[in-house]
């Protein structure tokens, strides 16, 4: 089952980001040792969560820089 349907309006614009949002959760799961949270309680675990999403949006910020850098090199 799908939280969007095919036939919804906003599913051929949503659709193509998926892979993108499964990638992330992906690296989130993958970063938990033997698939345990990094903390204990809702607040550090939201905590922890805002941090990954933090090195995320700065490794994707970072990464055209770097190549923009090596380019002009």
């Amino acid at each position: 089952m799908r939280p969007i349907p095919p036939r919804d309006p906003d599913y051929r614009r949503l659709y193509p980001r998926r892979a993108d949002s499964e990638s992330l959760n992906r690296g989130l799961d993958d970063s938990h040792y033997l698939a345990r949270a990094h903390s204990v309680g809702q607040a550090r675990q939201r905590l922890d969560l805002l941090g990954f999403a933090v090195m995320v949006n700065a490794l994707a910020r970072s990464r055209p820089a770097q190549r923009l850098g090596a380019k002009a090199a």
